[in-house]
């Protein structure tokens, strides 16, 4: 796997979770118990499982448990390496599919080819034997290529490499190829000789779209300036030379959609052609996700994404995007360590692994190198073949009630807009976006509420009217027709929070003067404030540097951030009023920092001056509806996890949609506990899923966690009964309190799995 990934294992302050932990010892089972007799009425994991365990070989694109033996080996191994044994142990411990690598990151093959370099020290056909033993063991094989990591072909073939505008080589550790060059038929060549040969069910395409995936997570250069890219575009664009086309936003554009389909769509699909010509029914996969490729990419392909994308208390993030893209079969990635360096604890490991299944996802674990000459006597690490059995530990026991056939319970949809990632991206800007939609993603899920992404090209109405909430976190680009399509909605009684510069440009990407919006939310826009958080020379002040600051305007949706200031990073938009009522206002900065004239306030920001800047927050009735909007990039800002926000979304939230068709609570509240519901296959039960990911907090430490209690809404969805069906069998007490309909789990475990008989 490539060196993008992040590790989710962050280790963020301890002390609201040790607060939280303190608080946590429960509270009393609820009235009203379902009989033992009634736990017949379930659906039995047990016998569900028993039958999962006896299909067979599972293809790779339905097995919840994939194992990758990250094999990026250098010229100096020797493959002193038991297949056989390391087999059974990927076995042992689980896995029903196996990853195994055709090329590797050095640019190795590891088969027998006429087409490509064997590495310098394997004497036999390892991936042959690897697919042929995987069959015999029981395991679908799958089959591993690093696209354009390729070290070998670029110290042999200088040209072939990916340049800078300097001419320089770029790397990654590895080498990068440019897909430009007669590297790209090499590529081909490969494709073409090892599905002639081999029998896998999959193809997983690594480094794939590399440019692209690093230009979105990092902001690096996409394009590359070797003579073979220049020669392309010059030929298909006579008269617009291909360094000079650069100066322009124009220019820019045209050039990075050109790059995208020739070294992603175009590549992808001479790969399928060629690979399918020998395995008709052979599935692609890639390493990445909505964030980084666009549709056209995402509709003809499977993924394993790189979870847990960056956030501290263990919400699967990616998988949350990939579902709601509509694909069956999304998969996501637990990264491990290198099982020979340390005795790590694998609970750690099963806490991401528990993230994913929480949210439908398929599970694959990727070890870094546990398979190398002579490792623990066998050539393989022991340890690591045994945290991927604590990994799985339950997921081996659930994943029989998962699957494409299950239906989120719908609550809360944020839009995932397209149109916007594309005009930060031709605004340098593509990491914005990505803070802004995890951001909001995260946020939204501390409020108890099923959350799931909507991408814009599924908002029609009739998707819109599933939600009860919809949020637009700093969509800039917004078509005549989705603005109506959500007006409609939110006049039908729909609930809409907003932020920044919500359609401020339409689909063509031309400025709009005002909202598409503005009668929904009850405010104008009238400018943007920009000299608070840009420096001297007018760029925006990179990282978590306070702009404004945000103070409550006595409104009952601002009552828990009482009268303190909360600051915020970036611009921020200056509004005029219509029927909004004000929630928060601004309250300037003392000062405007200058640091070449030296006028700056002591180490930090300056605090708030004596001067206000209008409404920040409006909150808005229309129609049957109402909304919420703020004008500065709230969502965006979660980058960097002020508590306010992560605790005000959740509180307005709350006091906007009270009547929720299901919401989940951990009591007391820890960020630490969440959880998912779905529609069961028969749609007379609601699969609930609750984790408890504190381990990632302690670094492997089981702490116990509060109560947790479903509240259901009666005149949505009406549950007569409640069964846990894993870490143990037992019914649950089913009341009502407050009009809701009430489930308690009283010190729960880790994770737990449960359902809800609807009547």
């Amino acid at each position: 796997m490539g060196p993008f990934r992040k590790n989710g294992n962050a280790n963020p302050s301890r002390r609201r979770f040790i607060q939280t932990l303190a608080l946590g010892a429960g509270v009393a089972a609820l009235p009203g118990a379902a009989s033992l007799a009634e736990a017949e009425t379930y659906p039995d994991r047990v016998r569900l499982q028993a039958e999962y365990k006896k299909k067979g070989i599972i293809p790779p694109n339905k097995s919840y448990r994939m194992m990758e033996w990250e094999f990026h080996t250098p010229p100096q191994e020797t493959f002193n390496i038991d297949v056989e044994d390391a087999i059974l142990a990927a076995r042992d411990s689980g896995a029903r599919s196996l990853m195994v690598y055709s090329q590797d990151h050095w640019g190795y093959a590891y088969y027998s080819t006429d087409v490509a370099v064997r590495h310098p020290h394997l004497d036999y056909d390892l991936l042959g034997r690897e697919v042929s033993l995987a069959r015999q063991h029981g395991i679908s094989p799958v089959c591993y290529y690093s696209l354009q990591f390729n070290n070998q072909c670029v110290l042999s073939h200088p040209d072939w490499g990916w340049v800078d505008e300097k001419g320089e080589q770029q790397q990654l550790r590895w080498y990068i190829a440019c897909l430009d060059a007669p590297y790209r038929q090499y590529v081909l060549g490969m494709m073409n000789e090892i599905f002639s040969k081999y029998d896998a069910d999959e193809l997983f395409l690594d480094i794939f779209g590399i440019q692209f995936v690093l230009y979105h997570s990092r902001g690096t250069n996409p394009f590359c300036f070797c003579k073979h890219t220049e020669e392309a575009w010059n030929r298909e664009h006579p008269g617009d030379p291909y360094r000079e086309g650069f100066k322009t936003k124009e220019g820019w554009e045209r050039r990075y959609r050109w790059h995208q389909k020739r070294t992603m769509t175009d590549m992808l699909d001479e790969i399928i052609a060629i690979t399918r010509r020998h395995r008709p029914k052979l599935l692609i996969s890639l390493n990445g996700g909505p964030e980084s490729f666009p549709d056209d990419i995402m509709q003809k392909v499977s993924f394993i994404y790189a979870e847990p994308l960056p956030c501290p208390t263990g919400i699967s993030l990616g998988s949350i995007l990939m579902r709601g893209w509509g694909r069956p079969y999304y998969q996501a990635g637990i990264f491990t360590r290198e099982g020979y360096k340390d005795i790590y604890p694998g609970n750690i490991s099963r806490v991401e692994a528990d993230a994913l299944i929480v949210q439908n996802a398929r599970t694959f674990f990727v070890g870094n190198a546990p398979i190398i000459s002579g490792l623990d006597g066998e050539g393989f690490s022991k340890r690591w073949f045994e945290v991927a059995k604590e990994t799985w530990a339950d997921v081996r026991n659930v994943d029989c009630l998962l699957g494409p056939e299950l239906q989120p319970v719908c609550s809360t949809a944020m839009l995932y807009s397209a149109s916007t990632r594309e005009e930060l991206d031709a605004e340098k800007r593509p990491v914005d976006f990505r803070h802004s939609t995890l951001g909001a993603l995260e946020t939204l899920t501390y409020s108890g509420r099923p959350v799931e992404s909507l991408p814009e090209f599924r908002l029609t109405r009739e998707t819109l009217s599933r939600f009860e909430t919809l949020v637009l976190p700093e969509v800039e680009v917004l078509s005549d027709a989705h603005a109506q399509t959500i007006r409609d909605w939110v006049g039908q009684g729909g609930t809409l929070i907003a932020s920044y510069k919500c359609g401020l440009l339409d689909e063509k990407r031309q400025r709009r003067p005002n909202f598409p919006l503005a009668d929904v939310f009850g405010v104008d826009y009238v400018s943007e404030e920009r000299k608070y958080a840009c420096d001297a020379e007018g760029k925006l002040r990179e990282g978590n540097f306070t702009a404004t600051y945000l103070e409550s305007a006595g409104h009952p949706l601002a009552k828990m951030l009482g009268v303190d200031t909360v600051g915020l990073p970036g611009a921020f938009l200056r509004l005029k009023r219509t029927t909004a009522e004000e929630v928060m206002r601004y309250r300037l900065p003392f000062m405007v920092q200058d640091l070449k004239k030296n006028e700056w306030f002591n180490w930090g920001p300056p605090p708030p001056g004596s001067e206000t800047a209008g409404t920040a927050v409006a909150y808005n009735k229309f129609g049957k509806g109402q909304s919420l909007y703020l004008g500065a990039p709230i969502f965006w800002a979660m980058n960097w996890r002020p508590y306010w926000i992560q605790d005000w979304i959740p509180y307005v939230m709350r006091q906007l949609a009270p009547d929720a068709i299901a919401e989940l609570r951990p009591e007391p509240f820890s960020e630490y506990v969440h959880g998912t519901f779905f529609y069961d296959r028969s749609k007379r039960f609601i699969l609930v899923q609750v984790l408890n990911t504190v381990a990632l907090a302690t670094q492997g430490e089981t702490r116990a966690a509060p109560a947790v209690v479903l509240r259901i809404n009666p005149r949505k969805l009406k549950v007569k009964g409640a069964r846990m069906v894993w870490p143990r069998e037992r019914s649950l007490d089913v009341a009502t309190h407050g009009g809701k309909t009430q489930v308690a789990i009283k010190n729960p475990p880790q994770y737990t799995a449960l359902f809800l008989e609807l009547a």
